[in-house]
């Protein structure tokens, strides 16, 4: 009984340990993380500093509280055994530390004092002497006696409980409560040593070292920058940052007491809260002072740098960035006397073309930054040789090589953000003086995910109905998970076209990421197309509530949708399907028909996104293959399955292959109607699903026949999925997880790409009597125009010259067609096309999608109405892949795709049928040429060039 009464004990005190009470009560009545200000200690001086008083004394009664709970129940529960006491104290003091991130002292003191009370005082006088007389006799600082007191105090607690045990009336002292009283003492000596001091924030003018983790909100974004590349191992020499000040008053406040001896001469920079930020760089706004040559000048320095925080131009700035006033920390450096010293751009800063830029100026770097002189001017193309470039005299090569490598690098240590980057060479090294975004930059665009949800070249009419669709549905789904939180984004700027081509907004989304807990490599993630880690447990439990939301959304999304299929859906297919003549509909009726066609295709984009994003994450989850999968109900497979099962009958009807012809075949066509009826079936299909602008297949019948005598001259035979059967149970088990989800996520694109097509086919006869009354003047000219423009039109019953806007906006879209634009776009500017370069020009790099390895010769399809001669060994090169594409990818021996991923359309077929594929070439179409030699390989996800073919 007394064992287990002894293990609830230890295990009730450690426990208690964890709890942060003083963080809860700091956070509930100040709002602020004691572990992400100042030391990240969650104490008692930590909270007083940081929180306020209230917030100071309830943490102190909770602590007390604390304290004393445990060695109270041991006393109770062990009268005559007070090492469990200390024992008990031990264990709190742990959970306290290792947990909850304090120091216990205060736990251990009131502790000691139920254990104690004489004991307790002893130590404590102890303790006092000690930081007395240590002061006034060794030559220390009172910071530093103060210190070393705590830590003896705690350390004379054994020889007071061995003297206190030798009076008459004491208990004799047993050996196990001697051990536990030493050990609770050198427990505590050991975390005051490795804990950094609250006390010492007590100091406003405490400094921080720069190789140290700083907090923003104290030390501002130029010393945190420091901070992370030094900690990172860039070269940044030391520094020293007093925290920021917020009030004018406090400018004077002497330091001198606070600087020890440093090594003269030194720089004071400012480091203003909000300066060097995403959005604002205060470039100039506040003084540099140097070089600093002794301590008198450095304390005349720093009042002088904190003053420059309240000049009318500075306190204007911020008005006009709408900053608010948070306050300017000073950092302390080293003087560095350069030979050269300039800046770098990471990306060209005027339209953040792939160019880096060094600007550089013998001498320092206020010389470049301060616009008297002109600097010297290189534009580097990033993976580009630099032996063609006219170098400037003052920095040799290797230099310049240094200097484009630590642009990538730190580029790419801020997750793919371009910086402004200033350095200095001293002859030996290159120093790294700042780093900060470049704030015209921003947003970041990419075309990760958008060019496979939306590729290839967008029309105003398929952007104006697509954008509000798909915005509208990812502000649903972020509102889902974060409330409030983001009632100050705006999700129509989610997505934006650039040359005529879609792009997410990186920096929205990234931001999203970080406030639903999400890791940095988010970013990454959507710029550079990069894995993102694991999320940590702590910044996802703000949005646990959030995520459960969506998670309970994705788990009834089967039934839900099973739902809205037999109630909404299939009624309004239905509906529409009936409605055979529309030429028979007035413009009024083909408008309300369109807008009720929008209406409905908002809640099929819901689970057009849903679907396929939580079938990602339950595979990866569960582990489950790709050939567990069921693909034969996905519109691309059951076509083309359907497709092949017509000519295999056809193909039997003939003999000898020799007998089939284009003249036999068209005449088994004519009395057979298997064709007919497949076209009708799966006709809403497109090569770009997406876009209303594209004809679907059963528009052009001609295309899809010469399609089908194609596979009848030369089939090819499906690989067959894995079965059930030979799957383990606990495979069997994974497999069910994904099974439903892959089902409706095909029933889901069948529905979506059905409504499209009825969007498109009215859009058509909306057009046709656009024409009639000479509205528009040829077929197609509808597509150039935006959906508020027709409705526009229509409703106000007026007739409307669309002519010039039609011919500008369609020279605009040829010229973009030619276009090859860039995967990341950094600010609003479309960079000028420069000539991609690829550092390997006979090896590719893309994702494996499609397992195998084989060579051949390339043809190029840039999309399904260019009719191509099949060729042995045909390597097909295409922009991109949708349902569409699924009989033309049947005739290849391999596919390479510019864009998408192992879930891409392409990709699906391509393991369906064992034809090799790789996805995400950038550029392919216009890099590869016809009848060039290849080799690709699945396995690896590469393509290496055998022969050039000019």
């Amino acid at each position: 009984m007394s064992f287990w009464v002894i293990v609830l004990l230890l295990a009730g005190s450690f426990s208690l340990g964890t709890l942060p009470l003083t963080g809860w009560v700091v956070r509930l009545l100040s709002g602020k993380k004691l572990s992400e200000l100042g030391t990240g200690n969650i104490s008692v001086s930590a909270a007083f500093y940081q929180g306020g008083k209230q917030a100071g004394i309830i943490a102190v009664i909770l602590e007390i509280a604390r304290g004393i709970i445990p060695v109270i129940t041991a006393k109770i529960l062990f009268p005559n055994a007070p090492v469990w006491q200390l024992v008990s104290l031990i264990l709190l003091v742990a959970g306290r530390y290792f947990v909850a991130k304090g120091g216990g002292v205060t736990n251990a003191t009131w502790g000691i004092l139920v254990y104690s009370p004489i004991i307790a005082i002893s130590s404590g006088i102890t303790g006092l002497f000690i930081w007395r007389f240590s002061y006034l006799l060794l030559p220390i600082s009172k910071y530093s006696s103060r210190l070393w007191a705590s830590r003896l105090g705690c350390l004379s607690g054994p020889f007071w409980v061995w003297f206190w045990h030798q009076t008459p009336e004491s208990p004799p002292l047993s050996p196990g409560e001697l051990v536990a009283v030493m050990g609770l003492s050198i427990e505590l000596v050991m975390i005051n040593l490795a804990q950094k001091d609250d006390l010492g924030l007590y100091m406003k003018q405490q400094f921080f070292a720069l190789e140290n983790k700083l907090n923003i909100k104290q030390c501002g974004e130029k010393a945190t920058r420091l901070s992370e590349l030094k900690r990172a191992g860039f070269k940044v020499t030391l520094g020293w940052i007093l925290p920021a000040i917020n009030r004018l008053e406090d400018v004077n406040i002497s330091c001198k007491k606070e600087i020890d001896p440093i090594n003269f001469p030194l720089i004071v920079r400012s480091s203003a809260v909000g300066e060097d930020s995403n959005y604002a760089s205060a470039a100039g706004q506040y003084q540099t002072i140097g070089p600093v040559y002794s301590a008198s000048e450095l304390h005349e320095a720093i009042i002088q740098c904190r003053q420059s925080y309240w000049t009318p131009e500075a306190i204007s700035y911020r008005q006009n960035q709408q900053l608010p006033d948070m306050g300017i920390a000073v950092l302390i450096q080293p003087y560095l006397v350069s030979e050269v010293a300039g800046v770098i751009f990471t990306r060209n800063p005027l339209d953040g073309g792939s160019q880096i830029i060094i600007e550089a100026l013998p001498g320092g770097a206020e010389s470049v930054v301060g616009g008297q002189f002109t600097p010297i001017h290189l534009e580097i193309e990033i993976n580009t040789s630099i032996d063609d470039l006219e170098l400037p005299d003052i920095l040799p090569k290797t230099v310049i090589l240094e200097l484009v490598k630590l642009a990538q690098e730190i580029e790419t240590f801020y997750h793919g953000l371009p910086q402004d980057i200033e350095w200095c060479w001293d002859g030996v090294k290159v120093w790294i003086l700042q780093t900060r975004p470049i704030t015209n930059l921003h947003p970041i665009w990419t075309r990760t995910i958008a060019a496979e949800v939306i590729p290839g070249v967008i029309p105003p009419l398929t952007w104006s109905i697509n954008r509000p669709l798909t915005c509208g549905v990812w502000g649903e789904i972020f509102t889902l998970v974060l409330g409030k939180k983001v009632a100050k984004l705006d999700f129509n700027q989610t997505a934006t076209l650039f040359g005529s081509h879609a792009y997410f907004n990186a920096t929205l989304l990234g931001e999203i990421f970080t406030l639903m807990g999400l890791p940095e490599q988010g970013l990454e993630f959507l710029v550079r197309g990069q894995k993102m880690g694991k999320p940590p447990i702590g910044k996802l439990l703000p949005s646990l509530a959030g995520l459960w939301r969506l998670i309970q959304r994705e788990r009834h999304l089967d039934q839900d949708f099973q739902e809205d299929l037999e109630q909404l859906f299939l009624p309004i297919l239905q509906q529409l399907e009936a409605e055979l003549s529309l030429e028979s509909l007035t413009l009024t009726q083909l408008l309300e028909r369109c807008e009720t066609i929008q209406t409905i295709l908002k809640s099929a984009t819901f689970y057009n996104i849903i679907a396929p994003i939580g079938l990602a994450i339950r595979r990866t989850l569960f582990k489950v293959s790709d050939s567990w999968i069921p693909t034969q109900t996905a519109p691309e497979i059951a076509s083309i399955e359907a497709l092949q099962t017509i000519a295999n009958n056809i193909r039997e009807t003939f003999k000898e292959p020799e007998q089939i012809t284009h003249e036999s075949f068209n005449q088994i066509l004519a009395k057979n109607q298997q064709f007919e009826t497949w076209l009708q079936t799966y006709g809403y299909l497109s090569e770009v699903g997406t876009d209303i602008s594209v004809p679907n297949w059963l528009e052009q019948p001609e295309i899809l026949k010469e399609m089908l005598f194609k596979i009848v001259k030369n089939p090819n035979y499906r690989i067959e999925n894995l079965t059930v059967s030979n799957l383990t149970r606990w495979e069997r088990w994974r497999q069910k997880q994904c099974y439903q989800r892959t089902l409706t996520k095909s029933q889901i694109a069948e529905i979506y790409g059905k409504l499209l097509a009825h969007l498109r086919w009215t859009i058509l006869a909306i057009e046709s009597q656009a024409i009639t009354q000479g509205v528009l003047e040829n077929a197609g000219d509808i597509f150039y125009l935006e959906w508020d423009e027709i409705k526009d039109w229509i409703k106000s019953d007026i007739a409307t010259d669309f002519v010039s806007k039609i011919s500008q906006r369609r020279q605009i879209f040829i010229e973009d067609s030619d276009r090859t634009v860039p995967a990341i776009i950094y600010g609003n500017i479309l960079p000028k096309p420069r000539s991609k370069t690829i550092q390997n020009p006979a090896f590719l790099q893309g994702i494996p999608a499609s397992i195998g390895c084989v060579e051949g010769t390339v043809k190029i399809c840039r999309s399904l109405t260019n009719i191509i001669d099949q060729t042995e060994n045909m390597i097909l090169v295409v922009p991109y892949t949708d349902a569409g594409w699924s009989p033309i990818l049947l005739t290849a021996k391999a596919i390479i795709s510019e864009v998408g991923g192992q879930l891409s359309h392409g990709a699906i077929i391509a393991r369906e049928y064992g034809i090799p594929a790789v996805m995400n070439i950038q550029g392919a179409t216009t890099y590869l040429k016809d009848g060039q030699r290849v080799r690709v390989d699945g396995y690896q996800g590469t393509v290496e060039i055998l022969e050039s073919r000019e």
